[in-house]
């Protein structure tokens, strides 16, 4: 008999197990405090900083190693503006490096 009170304490008022809405409860619980926590904006430019350093520097190796699809990139480019557009495809290679592997692709060498 008492097995059977103590299920029935566990079951939430849903009708679920109390297992396992005792973790979400202490799941959302932690995510409330780690809500509560004021961050000056000060602070989340510096971590954007911080990631985007890494970031740039493997975008501009990847721009070095890749040099055919950075030339197929300012081929396009100087389609639209001839002034400067081997800089702007260095540059937009190195942001957009993830996915300069199909921009490369889509832009035929003409």
């Amino acid at each position: 008999m008492s097995a059977s009170r103590d299920h029935d304490a566990d079951m939430d008022a849903e009708g679920g197990s109390g297992v396992s809405g005792g973790r979400i409860e202490r799941a959302m619980n932690v995510l409330g405090r780690v809500l509560q926590y004021e961050v000056s904006v000060g602070a989340l430019i510096e971590v954007a900083l911080w990631l985007v350093i890494p970031y740039l520097a493997i975008g501009f190796v990847w721009a070095a190693l890749h040099s055919e699809e950075t030339q197929r990139i300012q081929a396009r480019l100087e389609k639209v503006f001839p002034t400067g557009a081997d800089v702007a495809a260095l540059g937009l290679t190195a942001v957009l490096w993830p996915a300069s592997i199909q921009i490369a692709d889509a832009c035929p060498p003409n």
